[in-house]
């Protein structure tokens, strides 16, 4: 399976419309073409006024065949000619990302299933580069020794995947928690326990992180992740 990740960044103010117009008109285009949206989320905490969201498709080539099928298919140019008029968006980068064995996210149109209490979700994005080559050194220490931490200790896991083009030696995952509060005491507790120290000496050990970068999203209305 590969998951498509896209993030757009909207020009002060103009995010909203877009969000409608994708929410009305591209997104129901793009479901009929294209692999199934697995979420979508705007960033509350980070870089504001943009988009975050993922699709997947369990064949790569279908994503091909989508685009030129979405192409032709005309409320994909309506939603294409309202955005020209809205003049919303400043940035779109995208990468291709392959799910780790542990990601909960394995199959394409795979049903989202809450295990969080209540409604309301935050997430926890983080991006993490790695030095060419140890990549594999920290996934490993984190497989046997930091997640079993905090699949104890945190909130819900809802994707965890290694980047196959865009910015190489780089792993993408994000954790659902009820609020702000909710992970920051969650990650106070994590902070304390020991096996997750031994984890941390661990991975210091193998000297692989570059950088580690996070945000904090919500999800949008319409996100399958929610």
């Amino acid at each position: 399976m590969y998951i498509e990740q896209r993030i757009y960044t909207a020009n002060p103010g103009k995010l909203p419309a877009w969000l409608k117009n994708y929410e009305e008109v591209g997104g129901p285009a793009s479901a009929r073409h294209m692999g199934p949206l697995l979420g979508m989320f705007t960033v509350e905490i980070g870089q504001i006024n943009r988009v975050v969201f993922m699709r997947g498709f369990d064949d790569i080539d279908d994503r091909e065949k989508g685009l030129i099928a979405r192409e032709a298919d005309p409320d994909w140019a309506r939603f294409r000619a309202e955005n020209a008029k809205l003049g919303a968006l400043m940035i779109q980068e995208s990468k291709l990302m392959k799910p780790t064995p542990w990601s909960p996210i394995q199959k394409a149109g795979q049903p989202f299933v809450r295990t969080l209490p209540g409604t309301g979700m935050f997430v926890d994005h983080r991006t993490y580069d790695f030095v060419p080559g140890k990549m594999q050194l920290w996934l490993d220490a984190y497989r046997d020794m930091g997640l079993p931490v905090q699949q104890r200790l945190l909130g819900q896991l809802l994707s965890f995947s290694v980047v196959e083009c865009g910015p190489i030696n780089q792993a993408v995952f994000m954790w659902g928690f009820t609020s702000l509060g909710d992970r920051d005491k969650r990650r106070g507790e994590m902070a304390k326990d020991p096996a997750w120290g031994e984890f941390g000496k661990a991975v210091a050990a193998t000297g692989a992180l570059k950088q580690q970068t996070t945000m904090v999203l919500r999800p949008v209305s319409f996100s399958p992740i929610r």
